[in-house]
């Protein structure tokens, strides 16, 4: 989210067709944070229907999974260190194979 930014609640002392509504300005993540748990929104149609935001979370690494299979990415690599001959028209599952065989001798 880039800042400054607003955020708004109804019903307020602005007109608009059907209602009121408020905005306020926030220049920092805390005083947007602050702002939504007061019970502000983070576009006026999520405030005219009442959906709160969800707090936007810092970005995190991803979470790794040993055990899943290697990537297009990682084949390619892997097969080009061991000096395997591959195009774009090798399936992912023929390079794995290429590689195992390799790695086999």
């Amino acid at each position: 989210m880039e800042f400054p930014t607003i955020v708004y609640k109804v019903p307020g002392k602005h007109l608009r067709p059907h209602g009121t509504y408020d905005y306020a300005g926030v220049n920092t993540q805390e005083e947007f944070d602050a702002k939504l748990s007061e019970g502000w929104f983070e576009s006026l149609p999520a405030a005219i229907e009442g959906k709160p935001a969800k707090p936007v979370e810092a970005a995190s690494e991803p979470v790794l999974d040993d055990n899943a299979p290697p990537t297009r990415e990682e084949l390619e690599a892997k097969a080009t260190e061991l000096g395997i001959k591959f195009d774009g028209r090798y399936s992912d599952k023929k390079i794995a194979q290429m590689i195992d065989e390799a790695l086999a001798k």
